[in-house]
């Protein structure tokens, strides 16, 4: 009986592996849209304009915002493609364009909207780091029999 679940889960699992990869050599991405890859770059560029939609913004604020967005997106681009930084190198510039970005933004926004952008970065900070911490918790077993 074990020998037939094992082998039925198996099956199941092939069969799961193939209609993946034939969804990815047809070019539907990992989220079902646009080219292979292709997804997590159009969803996090959605999620900066839908996190910026809370903050209730004028349509000038909307356009400069996107601008920023736009710019910081090329800047890391360029970054990820720049071959004479080592690692810590990036990180540090990353981390000086993304304060950079985070300040322009907060100029153009009234105080009541600094206050909110300010609370849900802290929230965003909040879930990241509970991810970081389940994901380096579930990569590392001996970290879980020692808590």
């Amino acid at each position: 009986m074990k020998k037939i679940l094992l082998i039925a889960a198996a099956v199941v699992f092939m069969a799961v592996c193939i209609v993946v990869a034939a969804e990815n050599a047809q070019g539907a991405g990992i989220h079902g849209k646009g080219q292979p890859g292709q997804g997590f770059q159009k969803k996090h560029g959605e999620m900066g304009m839908e996190m910026y939609s809370q903050l209730n913004l004028t349509d000038d604020q909307k356009a400069k915002i996107k601008e920023i967005l736009e710019s910081r997106r090329s800047q890391l681009s360029a970054l990820k493609e720049d071959t004479s930084l080592n690692p810590e190198q990036k990180r540090e510039k990353m981390r000086t364009i993304m304060e950079t970005t985070d300040e322009q933004i907060s100029q153009i926004l009234t105080p009541e909207q600094q206050q909110k952008y300010k609370e849900m970065k802290e929230k965003m900070r909040e879930r990241m780091k509970e991810r970081w911490q389940k994901k380096n918790q579930q990569g590392n077993p001996q970290t879980q029999e020692t808590k």
